[in-house]
C-alpha cells in the first residue's frame, strides 16, 4: 500500500471479511459480532484506514456528522464558553463542531450561514448579530437552526436565551436599595437583542420606581473596552456625575473599571456577565452571572432533537441568572 491511501478493500483483505462487513463496522452497525468487529478494528488500525468523509457527505441523504456554530466575537470569553458547551454535546453525538465568527457583522453572518449550508452541516447554532431572521434565499432549506443568546424576532426557530430582564432587575434593585437615583447605563449595540432587552428593562425598572430615565446618563454604541472607558470618564467628569453605573456586558464592565482606575475614584457598579479575578477588585461589584457553557449545551441539545426528527413548534428555553456580589465592600454616599 506504499504510495497510496488504504481502502476498505485493504482492511477487508487483512481482516479476512467482506467489504460490506468493514462498512458496517465503520458505520457502527449493531449487526456485526463482537469478535468480527474486533478483528476489523485491528485491521483498520494496522492499515491506517480513514473513511473518506467528503465522499460520504456527497452521497444523497447522507448526514455530514458536522454542526455549525456562528458566533460574533472569537476574543470574547463568552464565545469560547458557549463553544465549549456545544462541543461537549457534539462530541457525545460523534459530530464535529465547525465554528465561524462574524465580528458582529450581519452580512458576514448571512455569508457564514450560506457557507455552512453549502458544506452540508446537519444543523446550525447561531449567536446572532442580525435582527432579521434567516432569509429563505440563503438556501437554508430543512437544515435545523437554534439561536443562542441573541435571536431575531420571529417564532420559526428555536431559541435558547438568558433571562435578561430578571438579571437587570436584580442588579438595579441592589443599586436602588442602596439609595442611588442617578444610575448611568454603559452599553454596546442597541440593535443587538440582548442590548435592546437590557436597556429596555433598565428604563422600565427606573420608571417603576418613579425615576425618569435620563438620556444624558445613557451611553450606547460602545463596541470595545476602550470606548466604554472613555464614555465612563466623560460621564464621571460632568458637573453632576452619576453615583452608580450599570454596564450591560463584560467588556463594558472592564471599561468602567479602567475609567475608575484612571480617575482614581469609585462609584457603585453593577454589570452583566462574570469577570475573571473579580474577587480581587478593591471595591464591591454586583455581577449578573450565569453559565455561557450551559447556553451552548442546551442549544446543542435542542439542535440534536431537531436533527433526530422533532417537528414540534419552535421553543424558547430560558437560562437563569443570579446576582453575585464580588470584590471588597463599597459604601454608597449618603
Amino acid at each position: 500500500m506504499a504510495g497510496r491511501k488504504p481502502t476498505m478493500r485493504d482492511v477487508a483483505a487483512r481482516a479476512g471479511v467482506g467489504v460490506g462487513t468493514v462498512s458496517r463496522v465503520v458505520n457502527k452497525s449493531s449487526s456485526v459480532s463482537a469478535e468480527t468487529r474486533a478483528r476489523v478494528e485491528k485491521a483498520i488500525a494496522e492499515t491506517g484506514f480513514h473513511r473518506n468523509e467528503v465522499a460520504r457527505m456527497l452521497r444523497p441523504g447522507q448526514a455530514s456528522a458536522t454542526v455549525g456554530l456562528i458566533i460574533d466575537d472569537l476574543e470574547n470569553p463568552f464565545s469560547s464558553e458557549v463553544a465549549a458547551g456545544a462541543l461537549q454535546v457534539a462530541k457525545g453525538r460523534d459530530h464535529v463542531l465547525l465554528i465561524g465568527s462574524t465580528e458582529r457583522d450581519a452580512q458576514a453572518e448571512r455569508d457564514l450561514v450560506r457557507e455552512f449550508v453549502r458544506r452540508q452541516v446537519d444543523g446550525l447554532l447561531i449567536v446572532s448579530s442580525d435582527r432579521k431572521p434567516i432569509d429563505e434565499t440563503l438556501g437554508i432549506g430543512t437544515v435545523p437552526v437554534v439561536y443562542v443568546d441573541r435571536a431575531p424576532a420571529g417564532g420559526r426557530y428555536d431559541r435558547v436565551l438568558l433571562d435578561n430582564h430578571s438579571g437587570v432587575k436584580s442588579a438595579l434593585n441592589g443599586l436602588l436599595e442602596a439609595g442611588h437615583r442617578r444610575i448611568a447605563y454603559i452599553g454596546g449595540s442597541p440593535d443587538a437583542t440582548t442590548g435592546a432587552t437590557r436597556l429596555r428593562s433598565y428604563k422600565q425598572l427606573l420608571s417603576q420606581r418613579g425615576i425618569r430615565p435620563d438620556a444624558d446618563l445613557i451611553s450606547m454604541h460602545n463596541y470595545s473596552t476602550d470606548s466604554a472607558r472613555e464614555s465612563t470618564i466623560g460621564l464621571l467628569t460632568r458637573r453632576r456625575p452619576p453615583t452608580a453605573i450599570f454596564s450591560d456586558n463584560n467588556r463594558m464592565t472592564l471599561g468602567v473599571l479602567q475609567a475608575l482606575t484612571t480617575l482614581g475614584t469609585t462609584v457603585a457598579l453593577a454589570g452583566f456577565d462574570d469577570l475573571e479575578l473579580a474577587d480581587l477588585l478593591p471595591f464591591e461589584v454586583d455581577l449578573v452571572v450565569y453559565s455561557p457553557a450551559d447556553l451552548g449545551r442546551r442549544g446543542a441539545e435542542q439542535l440534536f432533537r431537531r436533527i433526530d426528527g422533532d417537528t414540534g413548534p419552535a421553543r424558547t428555553l430560558r437560562v437563569p441568572t443570579r446576582l453575585d456580589r464580588r470584590g471588597r465592600r463599597f459604601h454608597a454616599p449618603d
